[in-house]
């Protein structure tokens, strides 16, 4: 039925991560979303080379040999692991982007959680911003969860 259709079952999500604030917001959403579905998670990390989103690529994840860690990875795991949400790791090279794309294919995962960071017209210019290119790029679910607003300062 068309109803049955609407109600997916998450069963891989795709978190994507870095040392920015987003990001932990992106994996705080993606775990809470895994724990309630019952879902494994992958964590990504893309080390990126400049210029490399102005090289055709072949469409796999560039993964770096022997399983690499980051910290942002080991940190996301432990997180992962203290809420008993299953968990593996990617590290990748390359645009971000084209990469997450890339591996959310090779993995066949249900959803890619990726954190905004609301950059300025110029800044987004200059560094890109991953998240509109998923929104663009990507034929997978896609979850873009916000950089938590700055919390005043009291006086």
């Amino acid at each position: 039925t068309k109803e049955a259709a609407m109600i997916r079952k998450l069963e891989r999500i795709l978190i994507a991560v870095d040392d920015t604030p987003s990001s932990v917001a992106a994996i705080d959403q993606g775990l809470a979303l895994a724990a309630g579905e019952g879902a494994e998670v992958v964590f990504v990390n893309v080390v990126s080379i400049v210029g490399e989103q102005f090289v055709r690529g072949e469409g796999k994840p560039e993964r770096v040999p022997d399983r690499a860690q980051t910290e942002v990875l080991i940190a996301a795991c432990a997180k992962a692991e203290e809420l008993r949400v299953p968990c593996t790791t990617e590290l990748l090279i390359g645009y971000p982007a084209a990469q997450i794309v890339a591996l959310a294919d090779d993995l066949d995962v249900d959803l890619v959680v990726v954190g905004s960071r609301h950059l300025s017209g110029v800044k987004r210019f200059l560094l890109g911003s991953t998240s509109r290119a998923l929104i663009g790029g990507s034929t997978r679910p896609l979850l873009v969860v916000p950089e938590p607003a700055p919390v005043p300062a009291l006086i």
